[in-house]
């Protein structure tokens, strides 16, 4: 019998495929398991001999007849007291052939009033019973639990009920993401999903007695419009989740990255309009999402307001002409006035940020049916772009409040523009937002930063551009060319309907431009290149503009994900934003640096000289200050080399036998580790290698080598997993080094072995990454800048460091950033004779070389 239900579920998965409804394939799957089960059950022995005393219960999902391919068969097998004893046996006869069948089975034995003393302790059951039904055996026993469960659970207790569901939701949000429109949405449990629904349904049912949308809207607690859109929702959710389980071929009701392409292929979507196919999908996923949440959170505001479990106490209070507060809300005092007065339609936002309360439900209805005021006039009012500043600017919390105006349609229709990314998806895992949300979160995050850090905003002439810069930086996603440029053609007529100055418009298409441009080149640059810094400062042009920039670049990747910031990267974001300040203020930090900028770099040297010789006089060093690199000078402070210096004298005969390793803790998140050593061929790989094997990763390589063939490394490093300063093997890590450059050591033999050690292997990859080197000649005056882009893999520092040493080039500076799984490797190199790389042939075999081992699958052992 089982492995016939076993055949009639894949008949029923192939009429799916060829068209069957999502809500059909519920109702046959229900019915296949109701006639497997009861058949079952009648044919049992002890059900027989039982002679009326036991009824067999569907619950939950199965109970609404809305079985999912692999979900829970959920069941309660209800008796009476004196057929305890043939329970066990009944249990078996069912459960057996259903677990051969493969279901996961969820039961429970219970009398009547077991089962209610149970779902008062129980939410989970509670509301699992208000959709129980009778599949087989006693009515009236059935009977007598629904009797019960109504007079001893549900009457005179609605308010009991509605307060219970209204934590449960609030921990399921807390759980499983308090937003629709996260990277993975969970389809079932996480907002606007599933459970948003029967959450919905059930409070419905139990509260009013109304079964079903129809008969919401018919009592009036639902909109006729809303309900259309909530069941069209809810229909696509209905076959996200089936496809999701024939995808799985398991109970997953979650959206995983590596299921979305398959999915958006299956729902039919192609690649048009310099968007992916699984971009809009996913933003077709968030849109339901979103309009069931907003749905069934207005639905649970009536509900409370309707019991009168809103904040009482509070006494009305009139905020301005037009606009009341109320228990807790933001309302209009008169709907009826919005034709003559619309700009109460912002306002009702202005107060709802001052206040920080929410708008009433029913005022968000008003906005929504006034949208039609939002019209030209509307748009280029001075009157309402200085209460949109405002909104921006002085809520406590800006994301609730853009939230609403973004759900109630105000922001799209203010800003038209803005509904080009609108639910729009980035198929990636670094954005863990849609576009729409986290430009929003932006804003948030740049009001945290004004009040972490006001002085940033104190000299600013206009600070409200950075807040709609944060607002609109993003506004050209979802094109094919780049969202940059585009975003900075469309934000000018923005900034002309909002009546910004010219010289505020230009700072503002300026701002987002060029919104990555600090950190893409913060991780990537040598930032002690003064070429580059002045470069910058001529770009960006003036103070106010980098302010702004470092501002709106800060907040933009905190709201971007947790990959996205780290201490690491705040650190040189600061040093970026110092040094190209101090080059427009024409008053650099350092004497070095001022030296550098006014007179040359020659006497920028000359200076640092003398102040490492007056450090170290009194004693003799065993190389001169005068010999060392002028590069090398004036990548450290004087004091700084003159701590080099004293270790070169006092450790000169173990540095000519080994490495010496001096690890030092920073306050930015990451570990400082000086390296010494007489030169030798692959020392870099080598040790990039064995910090691989100790799971430490580079951050950042400053390589140097004095005339006496001293090699001078400073390597900024972090750990892989979460561990101290203190807790890190240093001198196991000393010893490691000098093992493999003795030849002791198979650092690539090592490495393969460890990668197999921790499984990894070739993966099914959930994101394109660019594989890509580039090989520039021109963007440092002295250095060829070798770029790779690549998969993050352990060792493959190692392997790269080790090829360029291979072509005999000689690596001075990297800079390694990883954004998930993306690699990029920025290596400043010279050839053997200390220039550049010029020879075209030579460039083509080091790019073809590179190319080829990122290409590959796994880092191949040394």
């Amino acid at each position: 019998m089982s492995s016939e239900l076993r055949l009639q579920r894949e008949a029923l998965e192939k009429l799916w495929q060829r068209g069957l409804s999502g809500q059909e394939l519920l109702r046959r799957q229900t019915g296949l398991t109701d006639d497997f089960i009861i058949d079952h059950f009648n044919k049992a022995p002890a059900v027989r001999s039982a002679r009326g005393k036991i009824a067999l219960v569907a619950l939950g999902g199965y109970g609404r007849r809305e079985l999912y391919p692999f979900s829970d068969v959920d069941l309660l097998l209800l008796h009476d007291r004196r057929a305890s004893r043939s329970m066990r046996d009944v249990a078996e006869a069912i459960l057996y052939p259903l677990w051969d069948g493969g279901f996961e089975v969820g039961h429970s034995v219970r009398t009547p009033g077991g089962a209610i003393s149970f779902a008062r302790s129980d939410f989970f059951f509670q509301v699992a019973l208000l959709d129980a039904r009778l599949l087989a055996g006693s009515q009236s026993l059935f009977d007598n639990l629904r009797q019960r469960y109504r007079k001893k659970i549900l009457d005179g207790r609605r308010r009991d009920f509605v307060r219970i569901m209204e934590e449960f939701r609030s921990e399921r949000r807390e759980k499983y993401g308090s937003h629709s429109y996260l990277l993975e949405p969970h389809i079932k449990e996480g907002k606007g999903g599933m459970r948003d629904i029967q959450g919905m349904l059930w409070t419905g049912k139990a509260v009013f007695g109304l079964d079903g949308i129809a008969a919401m809207e018919e009592s009036g607690m639902l909109e006729p419009h809303d309900c259309r859109a909530f069941e069209e929702s809810w229909d696509m959710l209905t076959r996200i989740r089936n496809r999701l389980h024939y995808i799985s071929r398991r109970k997953n009701d979650q959206l995983f990255f590596e299921y979305q392409e398959e999915m958006a292929a299956s729902f039919g979507c192609e690649d048009r309009d310099g968007m992916l196919a699984v971009e809009h999908f996913m933003r077709r996923v968030y849109a339901h999402l979103q309009t069931i949440a907003v749905i069934t959170d207005l639905f649970f505001e009536q509900v409370q307001e309707v019991l009168g479990l809103t904040e009482g106490g509070r006494a009305e209070r009139q905020l301005e002409k037009g606009i009341i507060g109320r228990n807790g809300s933001i309302r209009l005092a008169h709907p009826g006035e919005l034709a003559e007065r619309p700009y109460l339609l912002m306002r009702l936002f202005l107060q709802a940020g001052r206040t920080g309360q929410s708008l009433h439900h029913r005022t968000r209805q008003a906005v929504t049916r006034n949208l039609g005021l939002v019209n030209d006039s509307f748009r280029s009012s001075r009157r309402i772009s200085r209460i949109f500043f405002a909104v921006l600017m002085r809520s406590k919390d800006p994301m609730p409040v853009l939230e609403v105006m973004l759900e109630t349609g105000l922001l799209t229709s203010y800003i038209p523009e803005f509904s080009g990314v609108e639910s729009l998806a980035q198929h990636d895992l670094y954005h863990i937002y849609t576009v729409d949300r986290h430009q929003l979160q932006t804003v948030s995050e740049m009001t945290r930063l004004h009040k972490l850090q006001p002085e940033l905003f104190t000299g600013l002439a206009s600070p409200h551009l950075v807040y709609l810069a944060a607002l609109l930086h993003d506004i050209g996603k979802g094109h094919h060319t780049d969202h940059s440029i585009l975003g900075a053609e469309m934000i000018d007529g923005i900034a002309v309907r909002l009546g910004l100055k010219k010289e505020e418009r230009q700072d503002l298409v300026f701002l987002v431009r060029y919104h990555l441009y600090l950190p893409e080149n913060a991780m990537r640059r040598d930032l002690e290149d003064q070429e580059f810094i002045r470069a910058a400062a001529d770009l960006i042009g003036n103070p106010d503009r980098l302010t702004m920039l470092y501002l709106l670049t800060i907040a933009d990747s905190k709201s971007t994900g947790p990959s996205a910031w780290s201490e690491w990267k705040a650190a040189l974001l600061s040093e970026l934003y110092l040094r190209v300040k101090s080059c427009l203020e024409a008053s650099c930090v350092t004497m070095a640096d001022r030296a550098v900028t006014g007179n040359g770099e020659e006497q920028g040297v000359s200076w640092l000289k003398t102040q490492v010789a007056r450090l170290t006089a009194g004693r003799k060093t065993r190389i001169s200050v005068h010999d060392l690199p002028a590069d090398y000078l004036m990548s450290f402070s004087p004091e700084t080399v003159a701590h080099h210096l004293q270790i070169h004298d006092e450790k000169a005969s173990r540095l000519l036998q080994q490495v010496l390793l001096f690890p030092e803790e920073t306050r930015q998140g990451y570990w400082s580790l000086l390296v010494m050593s007489r030169d030798r061929p692959g020392l870099l790989a080598k040790l990039c290698g064995v910090l691989a094997l100790h799971n430490l990763r580079v951050l950042a390589a400053h390589i140097f080598t004095w005339p006496d063939d001293t090699v001078v490394d400073v390597l900024d490093v972090a750990p892989v997993a979460d561990a101290g300063f203190a807790e890190q093997d240093w001198q196991g890590l000393e010893q490691d080094i000098n093992l493999a450059l003795n030849y002791r050591l198979d650092v690539g033999s090592r490495l393969h072995r460890k990668m197999h050690t921790i499984g990894l292997r070739p993966k099914r990859q959930v994101q394109q990454l660019q594989k890509e080197v580039i090989i520039d000649n021109k963007t440092s005056e002295r250095f060829t800048v070798v770029e790779v882009y690549c998969g993050d893999r352990p060792g493959t520092l190692y392997h790269l460091t080790q090829t360029l040493s291979d072509f005999g080039l000689d690596i001075h500076q990297a800079r390694i950033a990883t954004e998930v799984e993306q690699l990029i490797d920025i290596f400043y190199v010279t050839c053997g004779k200390g220039g550049k790389i010029v020879d075209p042939v030579r460039i083509d075999k080091v790019r073809e070389t590179l190319l080829h081992f990122i290409k590959q699958e796994a880092v191949p052992a040394g």
